[in-house]
This record gives C-alpha cells, sequence and structure tokens, in this order.
C-alpha cells in the first residue's frame, strides 16, 4: 500500500486493537507492477519501474484525489473497487459465511451464536433465524449464497439421498488464512467481487476448484453436520495456494524450511500437518484408516507429491498419472517434487521420505475432475446454444508449445506436433491450426466451435484442454500415455475420443484423416451426451454468468433469423 506520509497511505489499527479490527484507513494499494523505480533522492532501486513523482508526486497515485491523479495502479487487492479504489466491496468466503458472520479476506467472523468456518452452525438451545434481510443487499447475495441444508431447523431426515458427507472445520491455517496471505483477488479463489457488490465467475486462477467445491459442498443437500451419519469426510485444504502466491509473495507461513526448498515440499508438509492435526482433533480418520476421506489435489503435478500417509483415502485430481514409478516433468524447476532438500536443519533427511511409495493417481479409489471454466469461457460452443459454425478446422490446439520451454515440458508432445505444423505445412494442406497467438490468431471459443479435432496433451503436468475441447463439441485426442483425462475410469473414452501413443505421434495427422465421416459423426453425437459433465454448473453464482451467456447467443439467433428473412447467407453445419 502506499507508503507513510502520502494522503492515501495505508493506516493500520491502533497498537493493541482486537485480531481482526479494520485500519484506521484502507489506503491505495501498490502491488508488485506498481513501484517505485527509485527514491525520493533519485536513487534507484531494484524492483520497481514506475517514476517516483507517478506514485509520490502531488498528483501521484498515493497523494491525489479522485479524478486528478495523472497516474492509477488499479485495484488488485480484495474490499475495493473503482479506478482509485474509493468503493468498498465485499470479499469471498465460502457461501459468504452463511449470511451469519462477517467475511474479512477469506475468513468469516460469526455473529453471536454461530460458529464454524463457514458460520453455518447454531449453538445448541438457540434459534436458527433467518439471514438478516441487510446481508442480503437487496437480492444480490442470492447469486453466490444457499442456505445449508443440513442446517435447517429441524434438521433433515437420515433418510435423505446418499452419499452424505461431514466437512471438516479444519485449523483455519490450513484453508481460509491461505486467502488472507494472498495479495490480488483474482488469486486462490473462483469468484470474487466488484464495483456494486456483483460477484463474477473467473477461471484466470486455474486452481479455482479447490474454493468451488468446498463451497458447492457447503451447500450440498448431500452435506451433513453428524460424522455419525456421513458416508465421506471432506478435507478443505488450500494447498494449491501455498506454492503461489504464498510462497511467492508472503513473508508467511511456511511448512518446511522458511525462505528455501521447493515449493511443492511447502505444499506437502501443509498437507502432512493437516493429516496430523486431524488425527490429533478427530477420531473419525483411525476408525476407517482414511479410507472414507477425499482430499482434493489441484495443483500441476496433482497428487504426484501427496503424502504417503494419507494415500488410503480418495483422490480428487485434475492429473491422471498411473504407475507407482513416476518422477517430475514440470518444466518449473521449484515444482519438481523428484528433488530432495536436504539443506536446512529443519528437514535434515529431505522432505522425499513424506511422498514416497504411491502412485499419482489410482483409477481404482480416486478420479479425475475437471478444472473450472466461466460460462463466458466456452461462449461459442454449440452445446451451449450458439449458433452452430462449419466445422472447417481438421486439427486444433492453441496455446503453449514450448518455444522458450525446458525440454521436459509437455514431456515433448506440444513441440514435436507444433514442429510439424510449421516444418510441414499442415495449415495449408489440411487447415490445421497449431501453436501460440501468434501462430494462430483469432477468438479461442469460435476456433474451438469450428474444429473438428483437438489436442489433448499435458504441459507442466495437467491441462484443461480436455475440458475445452468437451465444452466446444470438438472430438478430443488423447496424446499422454499413462496418464487418465478427466472422468476416464467412469466413462467410455472411446464413443467420443481418439488416443494416439506418444510413438505414434508422427503419423498424427494420418490417424486422424483416415477417421470416416460416419464416425465422426457419431463420436461427435456421443460427446454431446455427456459434455455437461466437464462442466461446473450447479453452483448459485454460475447463474448470473450462464444467463449473460444464453443471451448473448439468443441474440445472435435472432441476427441469424433476421438475416434469413432478408435473404442473407450464414454458415451453416452443426458437426
Amino acid at each position: 500500500f502506499c507508503g507513510r506520509g502520502s494522503k492515501y497511505a495505508r493506516i493500520p489499527a491502533p497498537n493493541g486493537s482486537a485480531p481482526g479490527t479494520p485500519p484506521v484507513q484502507w489506503g491505495r494499494p501498490m502491488t508488485n507492477p506498481c513501484q517505485p523505480a527509485t527514491d525520493d533522492k533519485g536513487r534507484k532501486t531494484d524492483w520497481g519501474r514506475v517514476p517516483y513523482v507517478d506514485l509520490y508526486g502531488e498528483r501521484g497515485w498515493c497523494n491525489a484525489d479522485e479524478g486528478k491523479g495523472n497516474f492509477t495502479c488499479g485495484c488488485a487487492v480484495e474490499g475495493v473497487s473503482g479506478p482509485y479504489c474509493q468503493h468498498k466491496s465485499e470479499v469471498f468466503c465460502p457461501n459468504q459465511c452463511n449470511l451469519r458472520g462477517e467475511c474479512v479476506m477469506g475468513w468469516c467472523r460469526c455473529d453471536p451464536g454461530w460458529y464454524g468456518t463457514s458460520c453455518d452452525l447454531k449453538k445448541a438451545g438457540l434459534p436458527i433465524e433467518p439471514a438478516p434481510e441487510w446481508r442480503l443487499m437487496g437480492g444480490r447475495m442470492k447469486q453466490v449464497y444457499r442456505d445449508t441444508p443440513a442446517a435447517q431447523d429441524p434438521p433433515p431426515k437420515p433418510a435423505r439421498k446418499r452419499p452424505l458427507i461431514y466437512i471438516y472445520d479444519l485449523e483455519p491455517l490450513y484453508s481460509q488464512k491461505m486467502l488472507q496471505y494472498r495479495i490480488p483477488s483474482s488469486w486462490c479463489v473462483h469468484r470474487r467481487y466488484k464495483s456494486g457488490n456483483v460477484s463474477f465467475d473467473m477461471d484466470l486462477w486455474v486452481y479455482a476448484v479447490d474454493t468451488l467445491f468446498h463451497e458447492l459442498l457447503a451447500q450440498s443437500e448431500h452435506r451433513t453436520f453428524d460424522p455419525a451419519e456421513a458416508d465421506f469426510f471432506y478435507v478443505p485444504q488450500y494447498s494449491s495456494c501455498m506454492p503461489f502466491p504464498i510462497m511467492g509473495w508472503a513473508d508467511y507461513p511456511w511448512f518446511g524450511p522458511p525462505g528455501s526448498g521447493l515449493r511443492v515440499n511447502h505444499a506437502a508438509r501443509m498437507v502432512v500437518e493437516t493429516h496430523e492435526w486431524i488425527v490429533k482433533t478427530y477420531p473419525f480418520w483411525n476408525k476407517t484408516g482414511g479410507r472414507d476421506h477425499i482430499w482434493l489435489f489441484t495443483h500441476d503435478e496433482g497428487s504426484c507429491w501427496a503424502p504417503t500417509s494419507i494415500n488410503a483415502s480418495i483422490w480428487l485430481t485434475h492429473w491422471g498419472r498411473m504407475g507407482l514409478n513416476h518422477s517430475s516433468h514440470s518444466a518449473y524447476l521449484g515444482d519438481n517434487y523428484s528433488e530432495d532438500t536436504k539443506c536446512h536443519t529443519m528437514q535434515p533427511d529431505g522432505w522425499l521420505k513424506y511422498i514416497k511409495g504411491h502412485p499419482c493417481y489410482n483409477p481404482e479409489k480416486d478420479l479425475v475432475v475437471p478444472s473450472f471454466k466461466s460460462p463466458m469461457h466456452y461462449r461459442a460452443s454449440p452445446l451451449a446454444g450458439s449458433p452452430p459454425r462449419d466445422r472447417d478446422i481438421l486439427f486444433f490446439f492453441k496455446g503453449d508449445v514450448g518455444k522458450n520451454r525446458l525440454p521436459q515440458y509437455s514431456r515433448g508432445i506440444r513441440q514435436k506436433i507444433y514442429k510439424m505444423w510449421k516444418e510441414q505445412d499442415w495449415q495449408t494442406k489440411y487447415n490445421a491450426r497449431i501453436g501460440d497467438g501468434r501462430d494462430v490468431p483469432g477468438e479461442y471459443t469460435e476456433l474451438l466451435a469450428r474444429s473438428k479435432f483437438c489436442l489433448v496433451a499435458p504441459g507442466d503436468g495437467w491441462s484443461a484442454r480436455m475440458e475445452d475441447s468437451m465444452l466446444h463439441g470438438c472430438v478430443p485426442v488423447i496424446v499422454m500415455d499413462g496418464v487418465h483425462a478427466v472422468f476416464e475410469n467412469i466413462l467410455d473414452f472411446s464413443k467420443f475420443s481418439l488416443r494416439v501413443s506418444e510413438a505414434d505421434v508422427p503419423n498424427i495427422i494420418s490417424i486422424l484423416q483416415a477417421v470416416p465421416d460416419a464416425q465422426l459423426k457419431s463420436m461427435q453425437m456421443a460427446l454431446a451426451r455427456v459434455w455437461h459433465r466437464f462442466r461446473w454448473s450447479k453452483a448459485p453464482a454460475q447463474a448470473l454468468p450462464a444467463q449473460q451467456m444464453l443471451d448473448r447467443n439468443l441474440v445472435l439467433w435472432d441476427q441469424m433469423r433476421k438475416q434469413r428473412q432478408g435473404g442473407g447467407g450464414v454458415a451453416g453445419g452443426a458437426g
């Protein structure tokens, strides 16, 4: 935030104030791109790029009144919005603290009589009153909030729809406090607020299922507050937030040697601590050895670095790599879980001892789940109501093709296919589009909606290309040996996808050209019957963006109708 002495400096709460006391003055944020290139004496800094006068001059960001400055930094942090951060806004908490508490940067401060990490439990003997009208904010909170069915009075009957899932109220350090240590509001969450306290979904944070799944379970009819009737126990730990941004930006917490070690080392040690806390605090783990416990791992290489101590549990992951013997393929060296760290007195024996001896994913007990995609991400899909386009692109991939990556990135798959596309002129010969934004111009969702086959290949670990393909009706071409894609252990993938071995990559165009039109049509029809399984659509917060997508597509259909009535031609083909 702006420094002391400036007009819009952050002024913290007085010394001795209770924890959570708001600052005297919020101040204007100065996140990483908005740091001074020099100090007030003109001496260069090692971290900033912005001229000092643009920040601390009379008309600089930290001193100018609203509308009178010549430079703005933007409002990256939660709780404020507007061009000068002049508007207070709501911040994210799972289920918005059940509207029975105040959300403080991800942490719920519950109203009297209410308790729990989401303020959804009431002390025994006290009546359960409706959510206060003022917290509904004229109905705006209905976009995101749902009264927890398990909190009803009287409680729901035991014979209700199963399975029943008990959500642990964890030590907050392993869950909600992670949200307090992040900086930009777009990190570690699946939705945030803008001016007017309107919540909107976003998929900028690729590990967004951490908070999304937690919120969905908190609102679900399958939730129970009675562990005795629970079929499963969910552990809502946010370890994917630890490698970044927490370890990259904050000075606390550490779960391994402070300031040293691999990022995934600290994430794994965090899960170790979470497990130890559960065993110490609750009796439920020891009853089954953890077999009925559910953990979610959304980071790049999923549960490859999960602690062996929780191996009996059910793991939900985005990365379905099978096989007991595995090593990291991440091109980001800070996430190389194959490298040990024995350079600190806190960890003299290293950290690999915590994670050895299990596969990244066991299809007999684990499940590969989809990553989160906002409805507007697939707005051009005919499956989502958009007017269909001709599927004139044979083979499609737009994204990182490893131009500036280490060789192990994507196991070299994307690099090989991109090289063939470029050297063999696939675009001219086959109308294949492979490459990054410079190679493949155009809107991503529209290109997917025009494609017959779409590449599904790994990145540093999992990649959301399976979801992109399915949500747009493009037949997935899966190239990753020994790795299950989303739901591959429970759906018949042979009906709507192709698998090409890594050894057959040189023949991939010939393989696609050999698919008969009738088979392609059959696969597209089978895909259309299961595509909805690859999106998260039950959250109340999804209603607004879904409606915006539908409204947009209705306008497009109306334009097509008017064109036809006027004699104008339009592109066709359902493909």
